[in-house]
């Protein structure tokens, strides 16, 4: 940042002052066209204020010039910047990545600077480490006494600094992980359900607090849209838990009783990938499943729509709205998602469950394209 007013910096030559310093920040570019030209950049601290001075030395060896350069030649340009001191807030994140990235050193030292020789496993640790740091840093931030304005902004940075190298660790490393499934879609949920938590736990607790017995739970409005947020992120068997509570109550038709109950075995039975399982055995074990749901949608529907009138019950049709969420139905996730991250994750997990991490960007960038057109953000 240029300081102005600032200071006189002493600057001798021949025991005068000189009188033409140039407060400024260099401009870009210049260094690089310094470097070309073989020159010399040096710094002087200035003894009373953070102000740096800051000029480029003749064509001089660097082992010529004094460490404690004061003096220039006449006429030379010499830029006074301010050195911004770090917050008292940031220092345990510059101490622990600091140690992060030594220790990363280190391993490439002993390793004669061979990258395969820390292998990727190391590098996810490393990673790992580097993202703790975040976190902690949040943690920190967030257990201030008075949590400013500028607080509340560093807290916004550090968790979207988290959130993309969370992502970037998933495509670059983990996807790459020796042995393991490349399938994106399980770290992809992971990553979803840890940087953007949604539904919380206490959202279900608070349902549960209005009243836990099925009658209770039937009659909270609330219910149904956190069954399709569920849905949305893969949270199965919380899901099924739910629709077996609610499924008793009388305040549900006999119907929507009945698919409650059938909706919720179906998201049990929910094929989960493995490394063991080969990937057409895994294939063959998805379209099944993904046949119960297609069959239980037009079952469903059916009832909505009987005889051209539109049925009244709410809970059938939430159900219905769950089942096409899990079916795969794009239209449905993007009506239900309420951010991108959602409706990418509800296609990943319904209809490309072995998508590998470079069909990310892709997809991405389908779903960005419908939350622009429908001013979405």
């Amino acid at each position: 940042m240029p300081r102005k007013g600032i200071d006189k910096f002493v600057v001798v030559r021949d025991k005068e002052i000189a009188t033409h310093l140039v407060p400024g920040v260099f401009p870009a570019g210049r260094q690089a066209e310094w470097s070309a030209q073989n020159r010399t950049v040096t710094f002087t601290v200035h003894p009373l204020t953070n102000g740096v001075a800051m000029a480029v030395a003749g064509k001089e060896p660097r082992e010529r010039l004094a460490k404690d350069i004061r003096v220039y030649e006449q006429d030379q340009r010499v830029y006074v910047c301010s050195m911004v001191p770090v917050p008292d807030e940031r220092l345990p994140f510059i101490n622990d990545t600091h140690a992060v990235f030594t220790s990363l050193q280190n391993i490439m030292d002993a390793s004669s600077q061979d990258n395969e020789a820390v292998g990727i496993d190391g590098l996810l640790r490393m990673s790992a480490l580097y993202r703790e740091a975040m976190l902690r840093q949040v943690r920190v931030l967030q257990d201030a006494r008075v949590v400013s304005e500028f607080i509340s902004g560093e807290i916004d940075v550090f968790q979207s600094m988290h959130a993309v190298w969370h992502l970037l660790e998933i495509i670059y490393l983990s996807t790459n992980m020796p042995g393991l499934s490349t399938s994106v879609v399980p770290f992809y949920m992971e990553w979803l359900n840890f940087n953007f938590p949604s539904p919380l736990a206490e959202d279900g607790q608070s349902i549960i607090d209005g009243g836990g017995d099925a009658d209770s739970l039937a009659k909270n409005a609330d219910l149904w849209p956190y069954l399709q947020k569920l849905a949305l992120r893969g949270h199965v068997t919380t899901l099924a838990n739910m629709l077996e509570r609610v499924a008793p109550s009388q305040e549900l038709s006999a119907a929507a009783s009945r698919w409650a109950r059938e909706l919720a075995k179906t998201s049990r039975e929910m094929p989960l990938g493995s490394d063991e399982e080969t990937a057409g055995s895994f294939n063959a074990r998805w379209r099944q499943w993904n046949s119960e749901l297609q069959n239980m949608a037009t079952a469903v529907g059916s009832l909505l729509d009987v005889s051209g009138t539109q049925s009244d019950d709410a809970a059938l049709s939430s159900l219905y709205t769950i089942v096409d969420i899990m079916r795969g139905d794009a239209d449905a996730g993007s009506a239900a998602g309420e951010t991108w991250q959602d409706v990418l994750g509800a296609i990943l997990l319904y209809s490309e469950p072995t998508a590998q991490a470079d069909r990310l960007p892709g997809l991405a960038h389908i779903v960005l394209e419908q939350f622009q057109t429908g001013d979405s953000t």
